[in-house]
């Protein structure tokens, strides 16, 4: 799911929780599992479909705050 589209469903309060997990590739990394109120899944992304990871969890938590979400689950 692209950031712009996110944020956009965020508004509309489609989302139901967001998850902050270790990538399975990288242990030093992280990315975001959005679950929506249809309970699907969907992982952030950017503009070009590229998962949104980062070794800084605190620009994911600033992520999932732009999408509207208040809380988050973190998976270590």
């Amino acid at each position: 799911m692209k950031l712009n589209d996110a944020i956009e469903l965020g508004k509309q309060g489609r989302w139901e929780v967001a998850q902050v997990r270790l990538s399975p590739g990288n242990l030093n990394q992280w990315f975001v599992m959005l679950l929506d109120i249809e309970h699907k899944s969907f992982i952030l992304a950017n503009d070009d479909d590229q998962t949104i990871a980062t070794d800084d969890i605190n620009r994911l938590v600033e992520l999932t705050r732009a999408i509207g979400l208040k809380k988050i689950t973190v998976f270590l």
